[in-house]
């Protein structure tokens, strides 16, 4: 994986499954059979993954619906992506 810059896509991986379940997102990454609960943030995050979307554009949408500034929205943006990656769940475009 190469560096991430506000300009990365990221997407779902279309391997991993998500569902709600008793009203939180549940995402399933079959490659390692482990099922990751996601927040609210978070499950923005993935809602916005569903198609090609660069990290500039989710950390707008980020600093846009909390109350957080722009340079901890996109850190806190691609630590979280990072690990997603890692898990299989989303893959940079």
């Amino acid at each position: 994986m190469s560096g991430f810059g506000p300009a990365t896509r990221v997407q779902q991986s279309v391997d991993a499954v998500s569902r709600e379940v008793d009203g939180q997102l549940v995402i399933l990454t079959p490659s390692e059979g482990t099922l990751h609960e996601l927040d609210g943030l978070a499950a923005l995050v993935w809602s916005l993954c569903a198609e090609p979307v660069a990290v500039e554009e989710i950390t707008a949408r980020i600093v846009d619906e909390y109350d957080v500034e722009k340079a901890v929205a996109q850190e806190d943006l691609v630590s979280f992506l990072v690990k997603m990656i890692d898990v299989g769940a989303i893959i940079e475009k």
